[in-house]
């Protein structure tokens, strides 16, 4: 159970060596507990480090036990114990060379097929947030006039898009929509070089990975490697409402001319429980069952790649009023049983993601308690308090009560409340996200909204 348990913590670090070590010396607990939420991907790699681990370990402890007596042997074999997180890390290092080899393999036959496909409409779409909302948006209306193929869920790694390439991607398909992630610079290039878009979508953008990127000029200039993979005739929708973007793309040397930029606010409504959020588009009206204001936005960008693409804008229309919710991401659940409304935002942990769901908390028209539960914004750095500072000072405008799991800054923000004069009566704190789950039973009530705000995987907490 303790290889299962260090195995999936380093599998949630993305077999970062650093990081895993951090995490697993710094969360004793998680060695014989592990996580009742997240489960191990046995995968060639997991499998290979853990058959390696075992076989480093069984040598030094074999070594111990011949080479000593008494209680030195007994210390060896605990040493060994202790230092388990160790034997992960320098099998992952052994295998780097072999790991490398493979996927570059891999990656370098999906750079080969995909450039044979010339007639082939390549969208690239990156940002901090609402990416891959974007981009289910963008395929369910797509597909109304052409075939269309989309990276899985948020399997956007190169790794992952070279595998769909190498295995899905045919010459019946007429567009490719690919999701981009970024921890450094580098990487959306690295993507961009084995797809090769000839559409760039850049959605938004705020604080993330800051422990990563270090400030969010570094994260502006990632995200703008996009935009860069572009040639002259290429084509690019920016959502330029969000910080920097309009002077980035000012200053920037970019060789791609058409440029669309997305940043006026459309006018938007709910209907009654939510059922619909009604959008003005110029002199039309568009519904739509997605829920957050940013939809806005992302309705726009869609709909000009949409008319890029030659689709009619009544096609549009109806397709988006048929477009369901993406899983966890602002997904409307009504149970009838006990009229209690869940609006999931499991998957969503950036400040803009967390204000949309307040704004929604405080304009949606219903009239039952409103209960939030709020994990923490990681990966914040230096702005980790004051990000949080800002939206407790709107937490506390639009809920009724507050779930908590008690996470290391809550003291800090605990104080900071109590200064200001803020009561904790609407608080209520659990040991871990377990209690807090088993606990809802004892506090729902009929015609509730329950928002799940940013479940955060066990290596967080």
């Amino acid at each position: 159970m303790i290889f299962k348990n260090l195995l999936l913590s380093f599998q949630l670090e993305n077999y970062k060596n650093i990081r895993f070590l951090k995490f697993i010396y710094t969360h004793p607990k998680f060695w014989i507990f592990g996580s009742k939420r997240q489960v191990l991907e046995y995968t060639s790699k997991a499998k290979l480090i853990l058959l390696l681990t075992i076989l480093l370990l069984v040598f030094d402890i074999a070594a111990s036990i011949y080479f000593t007596s008494g209680i030195l042997e007994i210390i060896s074999v605990i040493w060994v114990i202790l230092f388990l997180p160790i034997y992960f890390v320098i099998a992952n290092i052994i295998l780097t060379p072999l790991d490398r080899y493979l996927k570059n393999r891999i990656i370098l036959s999906a750079t080969k097929k995909i450039s044979k496909y010339k007639n082939l409409k390549i969208i690239a779409i990156t940002w901090s947030y609402w990416k891959t909302t974007t981009k289910e948006i963008l395929a369910t209306i797509l597909t109304e006039s052409y075939n269309v193929l989309m990276t899985e869920g948020t399997k956007n790694t190169p790794l992952w898009i070279s595998r769909l390439i190498n295995t899905q991607l045919s010459e019946s398909h007429d567009i490719f929509i690919v999701e981009m992630w970024a921890y450094m610079p580098g990487d959306i290039k690295e993507l961009c070089d084995i797809v090769g878009p000839n559409i760039s979508v850049l959605t938004g953008i705020t604080l993330q990975h800051l422990e990563r990127f270090k400030n969010l000029d570094n994260i502006i200039d990632a995200k703008f490697e996009i935009l860069e993979a572009l040639r002259e005739n290429d084509f690019a929708v920016v959502d330029s409402s969000t910080h920097g973007v309009k002077k980035w793309l000012e200053t920037k040397k970019l060789e791609v001319k058409n440029i669309i930029q997305v940043d006026e606010l459309l006018p938007y409504t709910y209907k009654e429980n939510l059922s619909w959020m009604i959008f003005k588009l110029w002199e039309s009206t568009i519904e739509t069952k997605l829920l957050a204001d940013y939809m806005w936005n992302t309705l726009q960008i869609c709909h000009e790649i949409s008319k890029y693409l030659w689709q009619d804008f009544l096609e549009f229309q109806r397709w988006v009023s048929k477009i369901d919710f993406v899983p966890h991401r602002m997904e409307l659940i009504y149970n009838p049983s006990s009229n209690v409304y869940i609006i999931d935002d499991s998957f969503n942990g950036n400040l803009q993601w967390v204000e949309s769901i307040l704004t929604l908390m405080q304009h949606a028209p219903f009239t039952g308690r409103k209960i939030l539960i709020a994990w923490w914004i990681v990966e914040l750095g230096n702005e980790l308090v004051p990000t949080h500072l800002k939206l407790w000072r709107q937490m506390w405008r639009v809920a009724d009560l507050v779930l908590l799991v008690e996470w290391p800054i809550w003291n800090t923000l605990k104080k900071w409340l109590l200064d200001s004069g803020y009561s904790l009566n609407n608080i209520k704190l659990y040991p871990t996200p377990l209690a807090l789950h088993e606990d809802l039973k004892n506090i729902t009530q009929n015609w509730d909204m329950i928002v799940f705000q940013n479940d955060l995987p066990d290596n967080y907490l």
